[in-house]
């Protein structure tokens, strides 16, 4: 099993590695692991993939499996501003990509079929329904699942929900115009 933090890889060799999780009997792929420091450093520099496609990948150790934020709490010891704008981001760069991999005992309730058979995301939908809003937030109706998981990694975090934050984490892994109109309609939606 590869060992919890920063590597260098490409989309390939996150397969390989998953597949040899599956089976052992399988060769290693040689994926180059960082220090955080040299990590954070390449991130910071825009994470832009090298020649062959590799990038940052953040493997995480899940010892919680469907317990929510689990994994994003355990983010914040390697990367403790990903809640943050990514103010790295540039013309080529890719998101910080995690692996979760799950470790010790398995879930005994089969994974939900739909987000909204997860307890934390159907408590958060139905007070949605009942006031348009979550954690005092009004959300547009097509930023629902955007959203709501958000909210549950910034809680799991212990960092604020409000339109910047919400705004702030979801710019980590969406495009830059993407993320622009997110901000834009989370804005108007909570303007007093």
């Amino acid at each position: 099993m590869l060992e919890e933090g920063w590597y260098l890889m490409s989309a390939a060799e996150v397969e390989a590695e998953l597949a040899r999780l599956r089976d052992p009997s399988r060769p290693a792929t040689g994926a180059r692991r960082l220090s955080s420091q040299d990590a954070l450093a390449r991130r910071d520099a825009g994470n832009v993939p090298d020649g062959e496609g590799r990038s940052l990948r953040l493997v995480l150790h899940n010892d919680r499996p469907g317990v929510p934020g689990a994994v994003e709490a355990r983010r914040l010891r390697f990367e403790p501003d990903y809640h943050d704008a990514p103010r790295w981001r540039r013309h080529g760069s890719v998101p910080v990509t995690v692996v979760p991999l799950a470790v010790g005992p398995r879930r005994s309730s089969p994974a939900p079929e739909s987000w909204l058979d997860d307890p934390a995301l159907a408590a958060l939908e139905s007070e949605w329904r009942a006031t348009g809003a979550v954690a005092g937030l009004a959300v547009p109706p097509d930023l629902r699942g955007f959203v709501f998981k958000t909210v549950l990694a910034l809680r799991a975090g212990g960092v604020e929900v409000s339109p910047a934050t919400v705004s702030d984490s979801i710019a980590r892994w969406v495009p830059p115009h993407v993320a622009e109109e997110i901000r834009a309609a989370l804005t108007r939606a909570n303007a007093s």
